[in-house]
């Protein structure tokens, strides 16, 4: 079974239009090179899918579509964003010609990570540049203390599966992870610190 990584945050009190964050969006996806193959809005919901073409989007660790989804109005909306990345969240049917290729190694993946961190830094940055973005689960913070008691925490985790098989792996995640815990505005309602800002 695959994991499919979104991140989700909510925004209150900003002095942005969902349609806006809708507009830059879909510039930035234009210009990594994506082609926009559904642009649908209705009753203050933004909801676009992008994709690479061709060989490019069956390439391990590299992104091959992208979904961003805006709802909400002027005051109190959510972003989700999830980036699919060959090999970290696709089944590859085991026929031939595609058995072959493998599973995504790290350091592909890191470069469909990177993407997906720049993306997400790049929408938040529209929305207000002041807010603090967590590097391992794109959660977001007011403060720097609130973003250093936030990645600490990471790290007391980490050092706690240190030595285990499952550590290595529950990381594989990466960015985004924590964003599916507190669903917000749809999911659950007004979440913990990080989950609106």
């Amino acid at each position: 079974m695959t994991v499919s990584v979104m991140i989700r945050h909510g925004f209150v009190e900003k002095d942005i239009a969902p349609e806006d964050v809708h507009a830059k969006a879909i510039e930035l996806l234009k210009g990594e090179g994506f082609q926009v193959t559904s642009d649908d809005v209705k009753n203050g919901m933004w909801d676009v899918h992008a994709k690479k073409s061709g060989a490019e989007r069956i390439v391990l660790g590299r992104v091959r579509d992208v979904d961003v989804l805006i709802a909400g109005t002027k005051g109190k909306f959510e972003v989700q964003l999830h980036a699919g990345i060959w090999g970290r969240d696709l089944v590859i049917p085991a026929v031939e010609g595609i058995a072959s290729l493998g599973i995504a190694t790290a350091a592909e993946l890191h470069s469909g990570h990177e993407f997906e961190k720049r993306l997400w830094k790049e929408i938040v940055n529209k929305i207000d540049p002041t807010l603090k973005i967590c590097d391992i689960d794109g959660m977001l913070f007011n403060t720097q203390a609130e973003l250093d008691q936030h990645v600490k925490a990471h790290q007391q985790q980490m050092a706690a599966q240190q030595g285990s098989m499952l550590g290595p792996m529950a990381m594989m995640g990466g960015f985004g992870m924590m964003g599916m815990m507190g669903m917000g505005m749809f999911g659950g309602g007004l979440g913990g610190p990080g989950l609106w800002i």
